[in-house]
């Protein structure tokens, strides 16, 4: 009988609503003990069927008056390069399930522009306004206070594709994405800003996830993007429902 591991860090909720109150739970912990510490919180947002309903239980009256708005920074995670009007922008969803329903500062608010002729153009916007906001000095990386990130069924996470060029990129921190079959052209973080932040929070849920899952946190012959996430000094935890760990081996903690 081969005996399991138990492994911490990939936490397992009963259900779908039950990991968005935990990972509601999870973010408002953090985001009072950074600004108790340094005033403000900063956080990364990701798209995605999963995240939104986070989004909403933080907007819900169980949490949205326990939140310290006013000292939340909002930024994104990846984008697609569409109108924020758009029902596939990332920016459009987050703003109807959450924004919009609790007082937020606009300048709090720092979404990656998809306006202009280029999308490569936009990359370089979005550099500028993590800059200036972090005060970056030549070659630094932002050091978000939290980034979620979703996952998807080839191991893609944010808008980093698995055989995409923007892998490889090490030396910006946001970059422009096209790929052969992707309808949308995207604007995403780079790996070195992503594995910068001091917690990182992949969300999954659903039947749907449980092959790649497990194929990511089981199967470490294989190489998927989401495996690159890395943080040099922060910390990564995974949060799942039950139906996405259907096909883990191992016991989590």
């Amino acid at each position: 009988m081969i005996s399991k591991m138990i492994i911490p860090n990939v936490n397992v909720a009963d259900d779908y609503d039950d990991l968005c109150k935990k990972v509601t739970q999870e973010i408002l912990v953090l985001s009072d003990q950074k600004i108790a510490a340094q005033q403000k919180f900063t956080i990364a947002l990701s798209g995605g069927s999963t995240p939104k309903g986070v989004y909403q239980c933080m907007a819900s009256p169980a949490y949205k008056d326990k939140f310290q708005w006013e000292k939340i920074h909002f930024f994104w995670s990846d984008e697609r390069w569409v109108p924020y009007d758009d029902p596939k922008s990332n920016y459009r969803m987050v703003s109807q399930a959450l924004l919009t329903k609790v007082h937020i500062p606009s300048e709090n608010i720092h979404p990656i522009p998809t306006n202009g002729d280029l999308v490569k153009d936009a990359a370089r916007l979005y550099e500028g306004t993590l800059s200036n906001f972090f005060k970056l000095k030549q070659n630094d990386f932002p050091v978000f206070d939290l980034v979620l990130l979703g996952l998807g069924q080839d191991g893609h996470t944010a808008s980093l594709f698995p055989g995409n060029p923007a892998l490889l990129v090490k030396d910006r921190l946001a970059e422009a994405v096209s790929q052969s079959g992707m309808p949308e052209k995207r604007v995403t973080l780079t790996f070195p800003v992503i594995n910068h932040a001091d917690m990182v929070l992949f969300l999954v849920s659903g039947p749907d996830k449980a092959e790649i899952v497990h194929e990511v946190l089981e199967n470490k012959n294989r190489d998927f993007p989401a495996n690159e996430i890395k943080p040099s000094h922060g910390k990564i935890r995974w949060f799942l429902d039950k139906a996405a760990a259907s096909k883990l081996v191992n016991e989590y903690a």
